[in-house]
């Protein structure tokens, strides 16, 4: 119990001033500029300190959610990212297609820009057998790709051939000359755009591929690839996809779909080219307000009130950039917060004052002093008793820590040793839990770890103890229970555990144990060779191919042999 001291009985600060001397008019005059002074001092000293904390706590939060969207970006970046990489290796495998490279030959490289109609244009083309070939070959071979529309595009930047695109909607005869990815292609580069359509009008990105005969250029290949599917990569409302020009073409919003972002390339463009690229003549710009909280810079989207964190990922080609915006509405209430608190503290400073004003009074009051000391000691048995808690449980799931389990394994091997009775003990192992971690992150590990004690607790008895002895391994200790009616309890927890999935974030993370189960000896067993018996059992268990039960032959405990 810890000792306080009490004032002594004749302690008087204010014995020193005669009893009932007047005090000078000067000397509270400046006793109360000192009062406002002081007052004034504490006032500013708190505001300093309670902007500091503000500043400190906003910081903190943004950092927090920086990493969430940084991770956000890289991980939807990487997704697109080797989407679109298959697809850029399309067009050059078409380029080098015998029909193609035949049907672009007939043309030549110094084939002139047609001046016929698109239809009768398509219908002269349709009547050339190698043309013919090449839309039948197209038409085959698309089943077969990734991708929504193939193009074959002669030296003067007609499309002579299709795939992929409806009657009435057929690219032939249409020129794509000033088609950014063509000029690339030309240049014999990747090519490479995001673009509308001209006969679908349906957003998409294109890749080409030059098609070089003898050293001269002959046309182009090209696919195009829907943006759509991109949206079905958890795109949410705050993240948007943006083009080359910074134009957003997908986004969980509706509202910011084709709208530029500020400062973008478009500003440069002409309505033709705006028309030839989007099929429309002007793009509006999205409204994203820039605002600095605690030193950093943040935004404020279109749409919402509250500042958010931007983190930005590009694609290999960077045709795409992803970028993820998160709601850091929370700052407000952290400024709320932190006027409360500069309110608080600012009146504890002016009562603090008074209080040594008051200190006679409040110290003849032995009795409260008394009432506060059993108090505080009461509150010391209370975080006694929390800090007991803290040493038996482990603080990510709430289970028996190491230390407590083997003291209570131990105890209980005592009575099964003295009573006659048997007890089993199971060592479970997170199957490929690394895996989660690598994949996930370490905070979704977290999360698996505190299911599976949740999920594993909704199985146990009473008189069960589980026990995390370190990272994903636990113990589980079945007092009185037969080897056959452990293995039934472990089999119950095992396809419970299978059965469900930890939730984190926007993933559903399913995952499966493995058991090892053994029953105690009688007299003599040590906690040791006990444990390391559950974990031969649970090893076996995990050669024999994860998810399952393993335990020690019923007939034969010597030997070591398994059953399963």
């Amino acid at each position: 119990m810890p000792v306080v001291s009490l004032p002594e009985k004749n302690a008087d600060p204010l014995g020193q001033m005669p009893e009932g001397l007047p005090v000078p008019q000067w000397q509270r005059i400046v006793l109360v500029l000192l009062m406002v002074a002081l007052a004034s001092l504490w006032g500013y000293a708190s505001w300093i300190w309670t902007e500091d904390l503000i500043n400190e706590r906003s910081a903190l939060l943004i950092e927090q959610r920086r990493e969430v969207a940084t991770d956000t970006a890289v991980s939807l970046g990487a997704h697109v990212g080797a989407t679109l990489a298959y697809m850029r290796g399309i067009p050059k495998v078409l380029a080098k297609q015998s029909e193609v490279q035949d049907a672009l030959s007939r043309m030549g490289p110094d084939v002139q820009r047609s001046r016929q109609p698109a239809q009768q244009f398509r219908a002269q083309v349709d009547k050339t057998p190698d043309f013919a070939r090449l839309n039948k070959r197209l038409e085959s071979i698309l089943s077969d790709l990734d991708v929504e529309q193939v193009l074959v595009i002669n030296a003067a930047g007609d499309c002579v051939a299709s795939a992929g695109y409806p009657e009435e909607a057929s690219p032939v005869g249409v020129n794509y000359r000033d088609r950014k990815y063509f000029q690339q292609a030309r240049q014999e580069e990747a090519g490479r755009q995001f673009a509308v359509g001209r006969t679908t009008n349906l957003p998409g990105i294109f890749y080409s591929s030059a098609v070089v005969l003898h050293g001269r250029f002959h046309g182009v290949v090209a696919v195009r690839i829907n943006v759509s599917q991109l949206s079905r990569m958890g795109i949410d409302k705050n993240t948007l996809i943006t083009d080359e020009n910074q134009v957003v073409v997908v986004s969980g919003n509706p509202a910011y779909y084709m709208k530029a972002l500020p400062g973008s390339k478009l500003e440069t463009f002409l309505p033709d080219e705006l028309e030839s690229i989007y099929h429309r003549p002007v793009i509006q710009s999205m409204e994203i307000e820039s605002i600095e909280v605690s030193g950093v810079t943040l935004s404020r989207l279109e749409g919402h009130k509250a500042p958010m964190i931007e983190a930005v990922s590009h694609t290999p080609s960077d045709v795409l950039s992803i970028r993820v915006y998160q709601d850091l509405s929370e700052l407000k209430r952290i400024k709320s917060d932190g006027d409360w608190i500069f309110a608080l503290i600012f009146l504890v400073g002016i009562s603090l004052l008074v209080c040594i004003l008051a200190s006679v009074i409040y110290l003849r009051r032995r009795r409260e002093h008394q009432f506060d000391i059993a108090r505080f000691n009461a509150e010391l048995v209370k975080l006694n008793e929390v800090l007991l808690l803290q040493a038996r449980f482990d603080a990510l799931t709430g289970c028996g820590n190491r230390r407590y389990f083997f003291e209570e394994l131990g105890l209980e091997l005592q009575r099964a040793s003295r009573f006659a009775y048997s007890c089993c003990l199971a060592m479970i192992d997170i199957d490929h839990f690394k895996s989660v971690n690598d994949l996930y992150g370490h905070a979704a590990g977290d999360a698996v770890l505190k299911h599976f004690v949740h999920t594993v607790s909704t199985c146990l008895r009473s008189s069960d103890l589980l026990g995390r002895l370190g990272g994903e391994e636990f113990a589980l200790l079945m007092p009185q229970t037969t080897l056959a009616g452990a293995v039934e309890l472990a089999e119950r927890v095992r396809k419970t555990v299978e059965q469900s999935s930890a939730l984190f974030g926007s993933f559903e993370i399913r995952f499966a144990v493995s058991i090892g189960v053994v029953q105690s000896m009688g007299a003599g067993d040590e906690v040791e060779a006990f444990v390391a018996r559950a974990d031969h059992a649970m090893y076996a268990a995990k050669h024999s191919g994860r998810n399952r039960v393993c335990s020690e032959a019923l007939d034969s405990p010597d030997d070591g042999s398994m059953s399963v």
